[in-house]
């Protein structure tokens, strides 16, 4: 879909794209098609041109590295004004990329793209000038850091406050204490595990204890906040857990397990929100196995607390949240192979609350759920490929070792013969 906008004169057309991903990291239901963003964006450029308009802007959801390929593919974008992968550009500190980042079209153009970080931190600005014919001429702009110097606009500020009233003592709601800082950061529970996934597992297998649930699967993705140590507020548990999900409950069979933590894991590089972090189980993976293979152990607690390896055949009691159990964020095998679920258990918000709440005050630890391992390949590959640089030295102290061991016997046998 696009829009055409008239600005002091100039035709400025502008169309929208979102990731294709969001068939399985939303529940937009079977009715809603995602189509292939570059190909969309062909037609839609292609449209508004037919309607004389060279001036033409992309509002994408689709992430910064898409971005770049989408303005390296298409011609006829001039600006591409993106979100999704929460990228921070400019001079900054912890900056991923230049504001603009310039990219050059198929057709040689130039192609800006900006992206302003996260959750209302930055207002993005950008100034563009085109030549005639809509090619961009020249451009500048930087993200606008949004502090207290930056003053509140009264009419908004007065009906938030009017929305907010009746729910704000539900927020400042103190639910108990915790004695450590729980880590949510979007980078860490996307990749690791991390104390407040540990928290979230645990809370989803206290509250569904009395359906004897013996493993917690929870999606990074889902996870959106730290907590501080200190007092916990209600609303400190909704920035984390703002979906409203629900808790569902199923039988599994220890294959399927399996593969959930292999899809969990098949993103690992992209720090898609799939990543699993997980409860009454541990488990080792290696991101440099080919996807689909990745997993290299997993072990279930057992009621003692040791843990024993997982039994492929058979069924465990798993909780998840509802979202992951209908095949979010690429858990097809909940919503295929999943026995007896049940969907519309407790909300998870109000579980995590009431599991701190009862613990007060909490200290949950990263305590080895998750090991990533480095191996180096069984096999060494095929001739031509060039091995990493650790790699070469190890494989180059073997065999020096080797060489000299079969040398000291080879001149003892000599000297056996002498004698």
């Amino acid at each position: 879909a696009y829009t055409v906008l008239d600005v002091a004169g100039e035709k400025i057309g502008i169309f929208g794209l979102t990731t294709e991903d969001t068939a399985f990291i939303s529940s937009p239901g079977p009715n809603v098609v995602f189509k292939d963003a570059t190909e969309s964006a062909k037609t839609a450029v292609s449209e508004l041109e037919a309607q004389g308009i060279n001036k033409i802007i992309a509002l994408t959801h689709l992430g910064y590295s898409e971005d770049k390929a989408l303005a390296a593919a298409v011609d006829g974008i001039d600006v591409i004004v993106g979100g999704h992968s929460h990228t921070l550009l400019g001079d900054m500190e912890g900056a991923k990329g230049p504001y603009p980042t310039v990219v050059t079209s198929p057709a040689g153009d130039t192609v800006l793209i900006v992206h302003a970080y996260e959750w209302g931190k930055y207002l993005g600005r950008l100034n563009v000038t085109f030549t005639a014919d809509g090619k961009v001429e020249s451009y500048d702009g930087a993200p606008i850091f949004i502090d207290e110097s930056i003053a509140e606009d009264a009419d908004i500020a007065a009906a938030v406050a009017q929305y907010a009233a009746p729910i704000e003592e539900l927020k400042a709601t103190i639910v108990g204490q915790t004695a450590v800082d729980l880590e949510g950061t979007r980078e860490l529970v996307r990749s690791e595990e991390t104390n407040l996934g540990n928290l979230i597992c645990d809370a989803m297998l206290w509250k569904t204890a009395s359906e004897d649930t013996q493993i917690c699967i929870q999606n990074g993705g889902g996870i959106r906040a730290s907590i501080p140590a200190g007092d916990v507020s209600m609303g400190q548990v909704l920035e984390v857990l703002p979906f409203g999900n629900l808790i569902a409950t199923f039988g599994l069979k220890g294959s399927d397990v399996w593969a959930a933590l292999e899809n969990g894991v098949s993103q690992y590089e992209e720090q898609k929100g799939r990543f699993p972090q997980v409860g009454g189980l541990r488990y080792s993976f290696n991101p440099a196995q080919p996807v689909g293979s990745r997993i290299v152990s997993v072990e279930v607690k057992n009621p003692d607390g040791s843990y024993s390896p997982i039994d492929l055949n058979a069924v465990y009691k798993v909780a998840s949240n509802d979202f992951m159990r209908h095949g979010g964020d690429g858990y097809d095998v909940f919503a295929e192979n999943a026995i007896d679920p049940y969907d519309a258990g407790a909300l998870l918000a109000d579980a995590v609350a009431g599991y701190i709440g009862t613990y007060s005050p909490v200290s949950p630890a990263v305590e080895g759920r998750i090991t990533r391992v480095e191996a180096v390949p069984a096999e060494l590959p095929p001739t031509g490929v060039e091995l990493p640089l650790e790699q070469v030295a190890s494989v180059t102290i073997l065999l020096g070792v080797t060489f000299i061991v079969l040398g000291i016997y080879a001149r003892r046998r000599e000297r056996s013969k002498v004698i």
